[in-house]
């Protein structure tokens, strides 16, 4: 059975999920978040990488459904194409640096309870090799604006 390698970010306190290992192009460590007013709590902050300003996004805001955005020691870039088919760039805080596994379709397994909602912008759920149900984000979706139902729901 063939498999594919993901890397696995916990973005909450006991939350998980994950990219596929194209997607994720680089880490930021003790980035440097610029606050934007009025913007959504789980998508309040950017930062500045490679000279492009990279929307932020915060699950752990968006599960604990929390108004209180946080700012971590560790950014993933994500890469992703828009609608347009351009190549884009986006922000996801995560609580420490995301480890590389590699999971086949025998790892498939039911989202967990307090992720549900999460559904609507994941591809599929998997278990990893440390216990964890790591919902797979789809990317085009959570940075296109494709999921803007999905956000409203969370506040």
């Amino acid at each position: 059975m063939s498999k594919a390698a993901a890397w696995i970010m916990k973005v909450g306190e006991s939350f998980f999920a994950s990219v596929s290992q194209m997607e994720l192009v680089h880490i930021v460590n003790n980035p440097r978040y610029i606050e934007i007013p009025g913007a959504p709590d789980y998508c309040c902050n950017i930062i500045v990488w490679n000279d492009n300003i990279l929307p932020v996004i915060d699950f752990s805001c968006l599960i604990n459904s929390t108004t209180n955005s946080t700012t971590c020691d560790v950014a993933a870039v994500i890469i992703y194409r828009d609608s347009n088919n351009e190549i884009q760039y986006g922000g996801i805080n995560l609580a420490n640096s995301p480890e590389l596994e590699y999971v086949d379709n025998s790892q498939s397994c039911e989202f967990p309870a307090h992720t549900k909602a999460l559904q609507t912008i994941s591809l599929s759920c998997f278990k990893s090799k440390s216990g964890y149900e790591v919902p797979i984000l789809d990317m085009n979706k959570i940075f296109t604006g494709i999921s803007t139902e999905f956000f409203s729901m969370q506040r």
